[in-house]
């Protein structure tokens, strides 16, 4: 948690760990980030990579926007920061592909493996495609 603090730190946000109620966390346009205290160590780390990505991508709740939009880009962030390709890859082999085994065994959430795996499917389909362009 150390380090994904000194993450948000550099990107100018201040992190508060405080009681936030229902809520998991937010983020203030001050850029004071609010984790709830109460959740689990695995739900704080999740939810301050997720508010992280809310700030990365500029979402302003002050405006009308798309909550579903920006509520994946986070989760999409908090997915590409912790959960490096080679962590995933020793996940796979330690416990399948089963998105859960691998959640766990990555300490995220379930929709975070789930979005990373996207992404890893989209590299490949992009790798492929320049590989189909060089040997042509």
């Amino acid at each position: 948690m150390d380090l994904l603090i000194g993450r948000a730190e550099a990107l100018g946000l201040r992190v508060v760990f405080c009681d936030l109620g229902k809520f998991h966390g937010q983020v203030h346009s001050s850029g004071v980030v609010y984790v709830n205290h109460g959740r689990t160590d695995l739900r704080q780390r999740v939810t301050l990579a997720h508010e992280m990505g809310h700030w990365h991508h500029g979402h302003d709740w002050s405006r009308d926007h798309n909550v579903a939009h920006d509520e994946r880009q986070a989760d999409q962030y908090a997915a590409r920061l912790l959960i490096g390709a080679d962590a995933y890859a020793v996940a796979e082999d330690l416990c399948g592909t089963h998105p859960g085994a691998l959640a766990r065994e990555l300490g995220v959430t379930r929709r975070l493996v789930e979005l990373r795996r996207e992404d890893f499917a989209r590299e490949v389909l992009i790798f492929a495609v320049v590989d189909e362009w060089c040997t042509a």
